[in-house]
Parts: structure tokens; C-alpha cells; sequence
């Protein structure tokens, strides 16, 4: 009989190493991940996050990690990585962007939980629906005692969310005019998202509210065309207790369903969601009242990417209130801009104390404005060609950052 004349020592040995091959190929045919060279799943491999990729390219990138968010301000990108981000793409790569202006400064008490909620109504908008959606964020002038966005918030993954943080600096907020000393310019800072928005259409919306059954149901019937505003109902927000439909008390940090069905309002043919046609923007009460129309036009105003910036976005006076109006006026009255008003909310609002209203030092100067001369085309008020939304800023010296990222932990 033949013998191999192998030591004892030795079979255990051959038979560890066999075992450890059968798991690594076991582990190989039933991941995700593949072991390669370009990526290790240890803290020593995360790199920095890109600062752009197009997200139709997914599927083709390694995963990158940023691993300290706290220090996203020490990231210096090159020019080129920069102009990449803030790329808006001469085609939309994206069916919407939603835009909203807010910095962490616990806006009207209670600011965490309510941001935290409108991001999770986009993460659930997105995955409900199933169309690629940007959630773009314009940080505006961000404290510097206060940890930045980025560093505070739960962004979750969907292959159908991207999100987008641009931020303005206290250099370029300084620069801008100021009326009564405000740490935020809501209207410049959209004008912003509108310039760099990636998406078909453009929602302008604020970070108290989330998105109804009504909204989720548009999206997914492809209800919005092209040279239409899109305004909607939503009740005023000094009501604080009996709250209607479209104002909504949410507890902290709710889970997907409490949120999700927290802002239902109407049963829903899904898939056939029918809008309403234009109407015709008066100044007569009682008949499509433009008061009455664009009433809260700040907390929804939508329209595709080309038709913003047909009246050059929200007129720019470093103010707050007033310009979400005028700028249905404008676009209403001077350049006749069909306007469509649902009288079904897209999307509810987070109650909370009326701030803004109190601080009528930065209220924006409308006492001078007939909105009659306006509708009557004898005067017309808009941003001056090449003068808004930062185009005469260099925007590049004074510090504008730019983040593009996909939610989710690095695994």
C-alpha cells in the first residue's frame, strides 16, 4: 500500500486552509461585495466622498466614505471637482429637485425634528414613487458655533434620491444686501437651487413640510408640464390648535408610516393623478384673489427647470416675505405663465411659532408695489439680467461649497 507519510500536523493544517477557501468562496457568491484591490472595507480605506458623480453611474463607482462629516470644511476640492458639483447639466438628470434655504439655528424651537421629517418625507417620496429626485439643500451663512448639516442629520440611501448641500458662506452673505440684520436669505438662496438644480422640475418648498399623498401620486402620474406654475391650498400657519388637514403636529422623530400617512388628505387613483386647469390671476377678491392664490406660495411653488428662470427667479432684496407673491405676479401678469392652483395640498406643514412675523425690521419693502400696475403690464419687477441667484459673485474666491452624496452608511 502506497503512503503519503504526512504528519498529523500537517493534515490539520491542510484541512484549516481548505476550510478557510470554502468560506472565502461561500462569502465571494453570496455578496455584494467583491474583495479587490481598490476596495477594503476598513476605516484606513475610506476616502474622502466624491464631490460629484452622475447617479446614473452608481453601479459603476467603488463605495467612498467621508469619515469624520465634522471636518467637511477642511475638504478643499479642485476647481474642476467644484464646477462638477454644482453642475446643473445642460439635460436633467433628475425627474425633481426639491430646494430648500435653512442653516442649524433651531429656527422657531423644535427646528431638528421638523428637518429631520422633511428629509425622510424625500427619502419616502423617493422610494414610493420610483423616480429619480434631488434633495438639494442651499445651507445658508451657517453658524460657526453649530455643527453644519451634513454632520447633524440622517440622510438615508435610495437608488432613486440624490442628495445636493450647497453652501453660501458668511463671506458671500455679507456681500449680498441686508434689510434688518437677517441670518438668511430664504429667496436668494433659492434662486441658488434654481440655477444649480439638476431635476425636470423644480419644487421650492420649506423645511417644515412634508409631502402628501397627493404629491407622491402627482409625481408618479408625471402630472406637471412645462411652462405651467404649480401652486397649491395649504392652510394658513398661525393656527396652532384644531389643526386642518394640511397642518400636521408630528411627534419626535416618527417612524416611516406615522409620516407617511400623517399628510394622506385624499384617496388617490394612483398612477392617474388629474390636475386642474390654469385660471386666470386677479386682483379682484373673491375671483382667483392673487392674495388668495399665492398665499402660501413659499411653502410650495413648482414649475420645470426652463420657466423659473423665465422671470429670473425671486426678485432679490435681502429680505423675508413678500417675494414668493411677486413672483407669481411676475410670472402671471408680465410674461403670462399659466398658473395651475390645486385646491388638494401637496404637502402638509409642521406647525411651529410664527418667527418670521415678529421681525418685521427684515421684512421685505412692499409699500410702494400695486400689484394692479403689475397685472395691467405698466410695471414690472424682477432681477436684472446676470444679477441674480449669485451670477455677479465670484462665487468660487468667496468660498461657495458644493457636496453631492447618497445617503446611507459606508459598509
Amino acid at each position: 500500500m502506497f503512503k503519503l507519510g504526512l504528519s498529523k500536523k500537517m493534515l490539520v493544517t491542510l484541512g484549516t486552509v481548505s476550510a478557510c477557501l470554502s468560506l472565502l468562496f461561500l462569502f465571494s457568491i453570496s455578496s455584494d461585495f467583491t474583495i479587490t484591490d481598490e476596495f477594503v472595507p476598513s476605516m484606513q480605506q475610506y476616502t474622502e466622498t466624491e464631490m460629484a458623480i452622475d447617479p446614473n453611474q452608481r453601479s459603476q463607482r467603488k463605495p467612498t466614505c467621508m469619515q469624520n462629516t465634522a471636518t467637511l470644511d477642511s475638504f478643499q476640492p479642485s476647481k474642476e471637482e467644484w464646477e462638477k458639483c454644482l453642475d446643473p447639466g445642460a439635460k436633467p438628470s433628475a425627474y425633481l429637485s426639491i430646494v430648500i434655504v435653512t442653516r442649524m439655528d433651531d429656527y422657531a424651537g423644535g427646528q431638528y425634528h421638523r428637518l429631520q421629517n422633511f428629509i425622510d418625507s424625500a427619502f419616502l417620496l423617493a422610494e414610493h414613487t420610483k423616480e429619480n429626485i434631488e434633495l438639494l439643500i442651499v445651507e445658508w451663512n451657517p453658524p460657526e458655533d453649530k455643527r453644519r448639516i451634513v454632520d447633524v442629520f440622517r440622510f438615508r440611501h435610495s437608488p432613486y434620491l440624490t442628495y445636493r448641500i450647497i453652501t453660501v458662506p458668511k463671506k458671500i452673505h455679507e456681500f449680498l444686501p441686508n434689510r434688518g440684520n437677517s441670518p438668511l436669505h430664504e429667496f436668494e438662496g433659492k434662486n441658488v437651487g434654481i440655477r444649480f438644480a439638476r431635476g425636470e422640475f423644480i419644487v421650492c418648498t420649506n423645511q417644515d413640510d412634508i409631502w402628501s399623498h397627493n404629491f407622491h401620486n402627482a409625481i408618479k402620474s408625471h402630472a406637471f408640464k412645462k411652462n405651467v406654475i404649480y401652486l397649491q391650498y395649504q392652510a394658513q400657519h398661525n393656527i396652532h390648535e384644531n389643526y386642518p388637514p394640511s397642518i400636521v403636529d408630528l411627534p419626535v422623530f416618527p417612524d416611516d408610516d406615522t409620516l407617511y400617512n400623517s399628510c394622506r388628505l385624499d384617496q388617490q387613483n394612483w398612477g392617474h393623478y388629474k390636475l386642474p386647469d390654469p385660471i386666470k390671476v386677479t386682483t379682484e377678491r373673491g375671483n382667483n384673489f392673487i392674495l388668495d392664490i399665492a398665499d402660501q406660495a413659499g411653502d410650495f411653488t413648482l414649475a420645470h427647470r426652463d420657466t423659473w428662470k423665465v422671470p429670473r427667479g425671486y426678485r432679490e432684496e435681502g429680505g423675508v416675505a413678500w417675494m414668493d407673491i411677486e413672483f407669481i405676479c411676475s410670472a402671471a401678469w408680465t410674461f403670462d405663465i399659466p398658473v395651475v392652483y390645486s385646491d388638494k395640498s401637496f404637502c402638509c406643514h409642521q406647525q411651529h411659532a410664527n418667527v418670521w412675523e415678529a421681525n418685521k425690521e427684515q421684512h421685505n419693502d412692499n409699500s410702494n408695489i400695486n400689484m394692479g400696475e403689475i397685472e395691467r403690464k405698466e410695471k414690472k419687477y424682477m432681477n436684472e439680467e446676470g444679477k441674480w441667484a449669485l451670477q455677479h459673485v465670484d462665487i468660487w474666491e468667496l468660498g461657495l461649497e458644493c457636496l453631492t452624496f447618497f445617503g446611507g452608511l459606508c459598509w
